[in-house]
């Protein structure tokens, strides 16, 4: 098994953009942790002692547990997993939650990988983000945990903003630079329905930003950091020579993962699980030892979609010969098709056989990506 995610619903407050499952009732902590351990045990079967590369705690904001609490699910998961491949651990931080004392203590419990939300180095920004630090404290936390012993660092940036110039966004871009970070995650605003962003864009209090002027951050974003000496190796993400999210690459190249918490998904290769989306129900199911997950059997469609997805996001590509294994005759002749197609527009290349989106067209990825997905029944 590549990896282990785990899901940290809580969050102190609501950011007006963010889909992700959270809840800000803290009272449900103590039964998340309990309930959580609890289905870590319940997998001891399937675990097996299985060697892991990464973990990744993610969110909500896991830096809301303490570290006790991130102690005692660290120390379930060594029961049941070995360690000694271990590559990874990230734990996503939220810059207000950090202290000389919490990383100090983070690195004693073998974190090695900090992902901090900055989102962006404007006080205005973040007010009208809803995110509780400022950009001092980010300044700040990112020092820090420099000084106190983590050495591998990413921060996340948000571009696309309807109230943000570019001259703004220039200047966002070379204080991530200029932080000495050694990865950086960069993601244009999406209106997600059920944000309070998404509210405010159907009752036209916010606008979506042209997408001319989506691109000319995006494009500016790709040429600061490429001449700072990071590889944009994913659509979103950028890292200094040995740098690359590990944990994050283990989706992207199609390995297992295994994930645990409300919401959280798996994938062992032929099938996907997820949790249920709602941490009292996750936390009453696996207490009454009721089914607390759903799982779904892959078709080839299903695989086919999935490695267009993942692979034409990376700079490497998808391999061509790894699709042979879902090319039924009707897949094959419909990606065959479009193939020839986006070849023609030249919005992919193939490239020692793997398909890959041309660097001209990066930033319509998705839409590329959707042009790929077969819709049939397989």
């Amino acid at each position: 098994m590549a990896g282990i995610y785990i899901h940290v619903p809580f969050c102190y407050t609501r950011c007006s953009y963010c889909d992700f499952y959270k809840v800000t009732e803290q009272q449900y902590k103590d039964e998340y942790i309990k309930a959580l351990r609890k289905e870590i045990d319940l997998n001891a079967s399937f675990l097996r002692k299985e060697p892991i590369k990464t973990i990744y705690f993610g969110g909500g904001t896991p830096s809301t547990l303490t570290i006790d609490e991130l102690k005692s699910i660290i120390d379930d998961l060594k029961k049941h997993l070995s360690f000694d491949t271990l590559e990874e651990l990230t734990l996503e931080v939220n810059p207000d939650d950090v202290s000389q004392q919490y990383i100090q203590g983070l690195v004693q419990l073998g974190v090695n990988r900090l992902s901090m939300g900055i989102q962006s180095f404007f006080d205005a920004h973040l007010r009208k983000m809803n995110r509780r630090h400022n950009a001092q404290q980010a300044r700040e936390a990112i020092e820090i945990a420099k000084i106190n012993g983590i050495e591998n660092m990413s921060i996340d940036l948000i571009y696309g903003l309807p109230y943000m110039s570019f001259e703004e966004w220039q200047q966002n871009v070379q204080m991530a630079i200029d932080s000495n970070v050694q990865h950086i995650s960069a993601y244009h605003l999406t209106f997600e329905k059920g944000t309070l962003y998404y509210d405010y864009l159907k009752k036209g209090q916010l606008k979506e930003v042209e997408e001319e002027f989506s691109v000319q951050q995006f494009e500016y974003l790709v040429k600061e950091l490429t001449k700072a000496g990071f590889d944009n190796y994913e659509i979103s993400n950028f890292a200094l020579p040995g740098y690359t999210s590990r944990h994050n690459s283990n989706y992207w190249t199609g390995d297992t993962y295994f994930g645990f918490g409300p919401s959280a998904h798996a994938f062992d290769g032929n099938h996907r699980k997820w949790n249920v989306r709602d941490v009292r129900k996750y936390c009453t199911l696996i207490t009454e030892g009721k089914q607390y997950y759903e799982l779904e059997e892959l078709s080839s469609a299903d695989r086919y979609n999935e490695l267009i997805m993942l692979g034409l996001r990376t700079k490497q590509g998808f391999e061509l010969s790894k699709l042979e294994i879902f090319l039924t005759d009707s897949i094959r002749q419909e990606f065959d098709k479009e193939l020839q197609h986006q070849l023609k527009l030249g919005n992919v290349i193939i490239d020692d056989g793997f398909c890959k989106v041309n660097d001209t067209s990066q930033f319509i990825t998705d839409r590329i990506i959707s042009e790929f997905f077969y819709v049939g029944d397989e």
